[in-house]
């Protein structure tokens, strides 16, 4: 499935739910790449903003000990600059500049060990999801001394990333009192898919480890419940403020950057969002 069918199922969907419950989020952080994707073992980084839909914890179909849980984020970094590097004697891949885009979709299933009320649960669960990230590269010529070196540089060029995921989670609220809570989880996940560049005739299938941790605090200034006729109605109203890392590490990848064949020892491709977010929920 293309990634724009992708992304308009995963926001039908969102749409629907967000009919009786929502939670947007707004992140600003960093986010670090090594090795892996220019068949080099040098750590970049770059300043990430991130966007995402959320729902923390809701009953499936009205249990009182199943249920689910979603994230969906996209994310978006300004460039940054990779420095120059030698390989040998005869090639010297010059500084590169890239952007990181990407979506980011996570669907638990799972069931409550322990349920005192909405804010004091422990509860175990499957993950499921795709990662999609795209990322724009090109030579950095400004910054970049040896452009006129006996190698090629390194053209515009987009490299892309399908992977699929699945692996325990776990998520937890406490009370600290009628307004204030504190929650986490914590995601270990495999995940394999194919790592795609069409200009440098890059196609490979790779597989590796998700994870992610969260943690925050909520703040819930309305929360009542009253009937209406034959209906219940549980009016939430609350804004969080929390901490995510991910992290996904796909192994044995080896990529020819130059475009002329040359081939480079296999390396682990690292890639890791550390965000501060604020969000503000309701549900019914």
């Amino acid at each position: 499935m293309q990634i724009n069918k992708i992304i308009k199922v995963s926001l039908l969907g969102l749409l629907c739910s967000s009919l009786y419950a929502s939670e947007i989020e707004v992140g600003k952080g960093t986010f670090e790449v090594t090795g892996g994707f220019y068949g080099l073992d040098q750590t970049a980084t770059a300043d990430l903003t991130t966007y995402s839909f959320i729902e923390q914890h809701a009953p499936l179909f009205g249990s009182q000990s199943w249920f689910y849980k979603y994230n969906l984020s996209f994310y978006d970094s300004k460039d940054a600059v990779e420095a120059q590097s030698t390989i040998n004697t005869f090639t010297t891949v010059p500084a590169v500049e890239y952007r990181l885009q990407g979506l980011d979709v996570n669907l638990v299933l799972g069931r409550d060990i322990s349920h005192q009320s909405e804010n004091d649960y422990v509860g175990l669960g499957v993950m499921l999801g795709i990662s999609l990230p795209w990322i724009d590269s090109s030579d950095d010529s400004d910054s970049s001394s040896s452009s006129n070196n006996n190698n090629s540089a390194i053209p515009d060029t987009k490299t892309e990333m399908y992977t699929y995921k699945i692996g325990p989670s776990i998520t937890a609220r406490k009370s600290l009192s009628n307004m204030f809570s504190i929650y986490g989880s914590a995601t270990y996940a495999y995940q394999t898919g194919t790592f795609k560049n069409t200009d440098l005739d890059v196609d490979l299938t790779v597989n590796g480890i998700f994870q992610e941790y969260d943690v925050g605090i909520r703040f819930q200034p309305v929360s009542y419940d009253t009937k209406i006729g034959w209906f219940n109605f549980s009016p939430r109203v609350y804004a969080t403020l929390g901490y995510r890392y991910t992290n996904w590490n796909l192994k044995d990848i080896n990529i020819d950057i130059t475009g002329n064949n040359q081939t480079f020892t296999s390396t682990d491709f690292d890639m890791n969002g550390k965000v501060t977010y604020v969000g503000f929920g309701y549900s019914f």
